[in-house]
């Protein structure tokens, strides 16, 4: 659990397990510090940014029939996957237009942006409304990619959509009615 008290984030949890089987020695109350690295932050924001941009790629290449679903946004292997398929005889075309688009996109750079908002708000900054798992009355967080819709997200991004750098669409796939799309980042 996060909350922010005082210009400071602070940050709640609990510890499950020590991989080598002892027993913690942190006890209840006591303040630890922790650091992030830096470089695989970095590299997780881009892979996560990326994925969302692909999201804007899709509709404009066409294909914003296909309903984003899930996205694995990690070195090992991202890829998002959409509702709907793209017939066999176009998944060639698609990928390479999305790959175009997506680093069109990525040298005319825009800014990233990411608000906790109302839910009448948030629903506006969709393009109009919100997908069904986000409760009425709520205030969700919208991550926006330059003028682009904006979507529910509570993940790390870029703060410019050039900072990806690159971005390669490997293979697409389609299966049991969903489309996977797997890419890469250059690191």
């Amino acid at each position: 659990m996060i909350s922010l008290f005082r210009a400071r984030v602070w940050h709640y949890g609990f510890l499950e397990f020590l991989e080598d089987g002892s027993e913690s020695k942190f006890k209840e109350g006591q303040e630890v510090s922790l650091y992030v690295d830096a470089e695989r932050r970095e590299l997780n924001s881009r892979l996560h940014s990326a994925g969302h941009l692909l999201d804007v790629c899709m509709r404009n290449v066409g294909l914003s029939y296909l309903e984003p679903t899930k996205g694995y946004h990690f070195p090992d292997g991202p890829f998002v996957e959409y509702k709907g398929v793209i017939p066999q005889d176009q998944l060639l075309l698609k990928q390479k237009e999305l790959e175009a688009e997506a680093n069109a996109l990525i040298s005319t750079g825009g800014k990233v942006s990411a608000s906790i908002l109302p839910y009448d708000e948030a629903a506006k900054w969709c393009g109009g409304d919100l997908p069904s798992y986000i409760a009425e009355g709520s205030t969700p967080r919208i991550v926006k990619l330059g003028d682009s819709p904006g979507c529910p997200c509570g993940g790390t991004h870029v703060t410019d959509i050039a900072n990806i750098r690159s971005l390669k669409v490997s293979q697409i796939r389609t299966k049991k009615g969903f489309t996977k799309v797997f890419y890469n980042i250059n690191p």
